[in-house]
């Protein structure tokens, strides 16, 4: 029998009132739609809060959307009989615009909006529930090796720091384009080169490939080989020297009669290696390096900022990236990993040669940008012993512990950090200028404000509902802080991340100074001596907001 412990809960204080925040390691991007639309009235038992001030700055309220549920039914009803009678696709329905969109995304659409409620039966209704198999032909057949990797395509997101299906952070759908590379490799190569058969009909062992390729009986309009040739063209337009060794494994087929099909979609003639090199003497203008250095000793050469912002979806565009179907040449920016244009790409950042990559003579630290896996190969950016230029794509942090701090929760370091010590980057849901003044009414009566801005014009983070430790950073200015932000490009998309501007000791609350900004414009109360929160090292008792700026990362000290 264990004993019982009777505690009188009256003699705990009761914990300081507190907003709930989800913990993420990512920021949620908030769509246009969601951004114009309240979800649901905060404080609306508390009669202080601006109800009608708030609710006035949304285009749609959630709770006030008409819908007619005989309007959805007979839709759905359409959208089967033109599907199932009239052997008509989902994408021509779509197109003919006479119901609601079938689908728009993986939760928005008819068939979205009908699986959430439950189906009606009605006279002379073709149909027994909302699936009715209309979904079974928005999939892609098992031989349609294209439509698979495209539907794929679709919902992966392409940027390196997530590679994730249906991604919270960037714009979904994301592009369904699958780029068609040249050859470098020619079959005479091929065949020459090193190494070992992979089997008994491996094409190394064909003696005469000519001959071989005229026993094969002739083409046919069987889908087995009609699927074949479209697998084996889809397959090497991504992979163009694919060896037959490895592209047989993928396509069921023996080697040799893949390589069949190779050297009739890629004869050796076509193969030109001039294509290589007229592409690498381009230059990120379009112009070819001949006329670059020409140009270049008559006119000075201009000043560009190192770190540009602005958010543009990859490039995916037949043609190299030097003309005005490429968005990256038409806004002069250069193309990133994500891009479909590869790598190689004229207009991808240049690799730096630098071996560790701590200082400003690395050409990506001055830059202000992270070193590119794949890209940056002396440093080892991808590989077991990566550069230190490399910590917030590998969210190589250190840990830190939140607590009661010098103005509500704080965060504390739990070991001793040395000066430019990792301690993560900002995380919350990602709106638009004018997205985040929806919330200053909700900012004004709760008394946080979460709000953190690139730069003017620019992306804002809000870590209000959604966010990591580094939301609990509270502020001290006068030089009293020992974190710091900073604004990084990390593998082409821009992040804010803080390192310690001086050596911290376990135990120690980590402070940033939030900056002028913050003060100024949004809310927060300077006392004697400071922009910010403390003043001789006391608390300032009038402060409104207690941490996390909305300041520019160029405005901080």
């Amino acid at each position: 029998m264990l004993p019982v412990v009777v505690l009188d809960a009256s003699l705990f204080p009761p914990h300081a009132p507190y907003e709930s925040c989800s913990p993420s390691s990512r920021s949620i991007l908030v769509s246009e739609g969601e951004r114009d639309t309240a979800k649901f009235l905060p404080y609306a038992d508390e009669p202080t809060f601006p109800a009608k001030r708030h609710l006035a700055k949304f285009a749609h309220l959630e709770w006030e959307e008409k819908f007619d549920p005989d309007s959805e039914m007979i839709q759905l009803e359409t959208a089967w009989r033109l599907c199932m009678a009239h052997k008509l696709s989902l994408n021509d329905i779509n197109r003919m615009s006479i119901i609601k969109a079938i689908r728009t995304s993986h939760n928005s659409g008819l068939l979205w909006d009908g699986q959430q409620r439950d189906f009606l039966h009605w006279p002379g209704a073709s149909q027994i529930n909302v699936k009715g198999g209309l979904l079974e032909n928005w999939v892609p057949q098992e031989d349609d090796l294209h439509g698979r990797l495209t539907s794929m395509l679709r919902i992966s997101c392409p940027i390196i720091n997530c590679l994730l299906p249906m991604c919270s952070t960037h714009a979904y759908p994301f592009s369904s384009y699958l780029p068609s590379k040249k050859p470098w490799i020619t079959g005479e190569s091929m065949r020459l080169s090193e190494g070992n058969p992979c089997g008994q009909d491996c094409f190394r062992l064909v003696a005469d490939i000519e001959k071989y390729a005229e026993s094969l009986p002739p083409p046919s309009d069987e889908v087995d080989q009609v699927s074949l040739a479209d697998n084996l063209s889809v397959i090497l337009g991504i992979a163009p020297d694919l060896f037959p060794c490895q592209s047989s494994v993928l396509c069921f087929k023996s080697c040799k009669e893949i390589f069949v099909k190779h050297l009739q979609l890629f004869p050796d003639n076509v193969i030109l290696p001039l294509d290589r090199e007229l592409s690498t003497a381009l230059s990120t203008d379009g112009e070819s390096g001949t006329e670059r250095g020409t140009k270049q000793g008559k006119k000075k050469k201009k000043n560009r900022p190192l770190v540009q912002y602005c958010m543009l979806d990859p490039c995916a565009h037949p043609g190299p990236c030097t003309t005005a179907t490429c968005q990256c040449y038409l806004n002069k920016m250069h193309c990133w990993p994500a891009c479909k244009c590869g790598l190689s790409c004229v207009r991808q950042w240049p690799a730096c040669t630098c071996q560790k990559c701590e200082d400003v003579s690395c050409p990506c630290v001055l830059g202000k940008r992270e070193c590119v896996p794949g890209v940056c190969v002396r440093c080892d950016a991808g590989k077991k012993n990566p550069c230190s230029n490399t910590r917030m794509q590998r969210q190589d942090s250190k840990l830190i512990e939140v607590k009661t701090g010098s103005y509500g929760l704080g965060a504390f370091a739990t070991e001793d950090m040395a000066v430019d010590a990792f301690l993560g980057t900002y995380v919350g849901h990602i709106l638009s200028n004018n997205a985040a003044e929806h919330t200053s009414e909700i900012m004004a009566h709760n008394g946080h404000n979460y709000l953190f801005e690139f730069s003017v014009d620019a992306e804002i983070f809000d870590a209000a509902q959604v966010g990591n430790q580094t939301r609990f950073l509270n502020h001290r200015g006068n030089g009293m802080d020992n974190v710091d932000a900073s604004s990084k490009l990390v593998n082409g998309e821009h992040q804010i991340g803080f390192f310690t501007k001086r050596r911290v000791d376990a135990g120690e609350e980590l402070f940033l100074d939030y900056g002028l900004n913050y003060w100024l414009h949004h809310g927060g109360k300077r006392c004697l001596g400071d922009e910010g929160t403390v003043a001789g090292g006391e608390k300032d008792s009038e402060v409104i907001f207690e941490k996390s700026p909305l300041a520019s990362v160029d405005d901080i000290a």
